[in-house]
């Protein structure tokens, strides 16, 4: 049996079919709780999904597979970290969505949007996610999609701050796909967690100021309500989901990058048809070290790799050859070689 487990938010809920309805829990006791914390603390995945497991199973349901969305701030090795939690916990995972898609997946099939570009901007209790996607009758492209990480202290001290950030990305987010802002006459939607407080405000009036207009509110935030409106549907198949999951899982694209101050080669771009099968060429760095990023920049704000892969030091300052595998599950391998075409690595998974 199929359960859908929601860790977008700060309340974990999750989903799941009884053979006659679509049940939807939430875990109790959860004050104080915050969705990032469990990748911090090992043996916290894996222990929070025995305690869905079990409590399914009370109702006479054995879980088998899951669907799990996740908070757009998790990189690779953090969905690698669930899904072997997940077979620790006695199932398998191998569906994954953002819950940035999976809110935009919700809002497409509860509302008429025939034709249309739109904005989402899902806000939480320390978090923020906004998505640009298109809309072309049943076919749902999603364009990119950003998030920004905040306190909520400093939403209050300073909201100017705040506006500049929201600004950025979102320009960010349309140069990327070569688009410019406000090009278009885009509908706005906004989505508020219910532990987010006054930062909802601020950011519906931040995005009416950007977008001169007044955003759409959106109810339905939790990402296990996409699941609920795929799991319903007399037509469902595990295919739908998968067609979720490989839209979602190149969301971010690839990049390549020789180390400190070196240069940034693109490997893929958000969107692209898997798998994805390239090579890309470029020298070595004086720190000896290749950056694997996710999107075709370093992260604006921590300048954090996804992922490193430290050269051997004869190797210094020549260039290597550097083959990336991209699979219909959107796990990463990659091999390296040197100016001559010698193995300097064999194939392996980015981690």
């Amino acid at each position: 049996m199929l359960v859908a487990l929601d860790l977008t938010g700060d309340v974990i809920t999750y989903a799941y079919f009884d053979g006659s309805e679509v049940v939807t829990e939430e875990l109790s006791n959860m004050k104080g709780f915050r969705t990032k914390d469990l990748f911090k603390v090992d043996g916290a995945i894996t222990s929070l999904l025995r305690v869905v497991k079990d409590m399914i199973g009370f109702a006479g349901v054995t879980v088998t597979e899951s669907i799990v969305a996740l908070p757009a701030y998790c990189n690779y090795a953090e969905r690698e970290r669930v899904k072997n939690a997940a077979v620790s916990a006695g199932m398998s995972a191998p569906y994954m969505i953002r819950g940035s898609l999976a809110s935009a997946l919700t809002l497409f099939q509860t509302t008429d949007m025939d034709k249309k570009d739109a904005v989402l901007c899902s806000v939480h209790s320390n978090y923020a996610e906004m998505l640009l996607f298109s809309v072309d009758g049943d076919v749902f492209r999603v364009l990119g999609a950003t998030s920004i990480l905040y306190e909520g202290d400093a939403v209050a001290e300073d909201p100017e701050k705040l506006q500049k950030r929201i600004r950025s990305e979102l320009k960010a987010l349309y140069s990327e796909q070569g688009l410019t802002m406000g090009e278009k006459d885009e509908e706005i939607y906004i989505s508020i967690d219910e532990n987010a407080g006054t930062q909802g405000e601020a950011f519906t009036e931040i995005l009416g100021e950007c977008y001169e207009t007044t955003p759409t509110e959106f109810e339905n935030d939790a990402a296990q309500g996409a699941f609920y409106q795929l799991m319903k549907r007399e037509d469902f198949r595990c295919d739908t989901i998968r067609k979720c999951f490989l839209v979602d899982c190149s969301v971010e694209g690839i990049s390549i990058g020789s180390g400190v101050g070196g240069e940034i080669v693109e490997v893929c771009k958000r969107n692209v048809p898997l798998p994805v099968k390239t090579e890309v060429c470029l020298p070595v760095s004086f720190d000896n070290v290749l950056c694997f990023y996710a999107g075709n920049y370093r992260n604006r704000e921590y300048d954090e790799p996804i992922g490193t892969c430290r050269i051997p030091g004869q190797y210094r300052t020549q260039n290597v050859h550097v083959k990336i595998t991209l699979n219909e599950d959107g796990i990463v391998e990659y091999s390296v070689l040197d100016a001559s075409r010698q193995v300097i690595y064999p194939r392996q998974k980015l981690n």
